[in-house]
């Protein structure tokens, strides 16, 4: 477990008010539950908020109809599908990609070239044309989703696509949202998803989550995350450790985290190795707090399981004498984590640093 992934990533999404990439198999519990992470992400008119709603339904309904799938996954061909949602200035961007069968790739191309090509009359007059035909397949639609979507949207389709083997490509699909008729001059291009995914798959991460860290927006967070756990059957007793310490990470930040740029701003990052899961955390800190967290975090660091819980019952009894639980959560954190807690502290400023913390189950 490495605590710079934090920063790193933290560097890689600066210019991003909210984001929320996942990758792994949908699950049913997730259309609702990324419904609720939109809710709390934008804070738009209501057709705007329902727009982006609909899109990033749209992508993860059309992972689910229309990803294919090798029959027998190995180390070449083991490219997870992917889903994200990021939001730059008034630009909301959904993301999503899937393998598709190299024998469709082709008329897919071709497709997404000719919706490109319409303006927003004639999309809608092509899906209204083809609702009247009745030009519905056993998967959902000819193309109707991609025709709405790029009408929703109002802007081209970005897509691209990377060979995998004979049989099979990666297919990227990029939808881009505005709330005014003056888009930031910033702008978020297919290759720039295309570079997160694969860095996500190289360091082995399932999900990151950047943005606001108060109570409000980690909930639906914390409800997605507990569903995708629960669909892993290799976890089995592991789940409710992970789940607890989750609980702990997000609650630090929440609680302890600098506010920057008006809000409690922060990064987690879930990753899984040989069924070793890490969880790293990331947030601003003042530099008035770094002397005295450091020493907290070295004393945890240099102790071993007894002296944790031995440590974790002394301060239980002081808080119940005392009223006082500071630093108790990142006493539970040491004493449950199968590794010695990590950190890395970096300066920002004269007044902020970057803390990461990271912890492996």
């Amino acid at each position: 477990m490495n605590p710079e992934l934090s920063y790193r990533f933290f560097n890689t999404l600066e210019n991003d008010q909210f984001s929320l990439i996942y990758i792994g198999e949908p699950h049913d519990q997730m259309t609702a539950t990324l419904m609720r992470i939109n809710e709390t992400g934008v804070e738009e008119l209501t057709a705007f908020r329902k727009t982006v709603s609909f899109l990033l339904v749209e992508c993860f309904q059309n992972i689910i109809r229309h990803a294919d799938k090798p029959e027998i996954i190995n180390r070449t061909n083991n490219k997870p599908n992917m889903i994200s949602l990021r939001n730059i200035g008034n630009a909301f961007y959904i993301a999503s990609t899937n393998l598709v069968n190299n024998t469709k790739k082709e008329g897919l191309i071709s497709k997404l070239r000719s919706i490109n090509t319409l303006t927003a009359e004639e999309l809608k007059a092509v899906y209204m044309e083809a609702l009247d035909h009745n030009e519905i397949s056993d998967k959902g639609g000819a193309g109707l989703g991609l025709i709405e979507m790029a009408r929703r949207s109002g802007f081209p389709i970005q897509f691209d696509f990377d060979f995998v083997n004979y049989f099979f490509s990666v297919f990227y699909s990029q939808f881009r949202v505005v709330s005014d008729e003056n888009p930031d001059n910033y702008t978020i291009d297919i290759n720039n998803t295309k570079a997160l995914y694969n860095d996500m798959i190289a360091e082995n991460i399932l999900m990151i989550r950047k943005g606001d860290f108060s109570q409000q927006s980690i909930l639906p967070l914390f409800t997605m995350i507990e569903n995708s756990l629960s669909s892993d059957k290799n976890l089995q007793g592991a789940r409710k450790k992970i789940l607890y310490l989750l609980i702990e990470m997000l609650q630090n930040i929440s609680k302890h985290a600098a506010e920057h740029n008006g809000m409690c701003e922060g990064i987690i990052i879930i990753s899984v190795k040989n069924n070793h899961y890490t969880i790293n955390t990331g947030n601003y800190i003042k530099n008035t707090h770094i002397e005295s967290l450091q020493t907290k975090l070295e004393s945890l660091t240099g102790m071993d399981q007894e002296q944790l819980s031995e440590m974790y019952k002394n301060k239980l009894l002081n808080q119940q004498l005392a009223g006082d639980n500071a630093g108790i959560g990142l006493i539970e954190i040491s004493k449950y984590s199968t590794e010695k807690l990590r950190y890395n502290v970096k300066s920002i400023d004269d007044t902020l640093s970057f803390l990461s913390l990271s912890i492996t189950i």
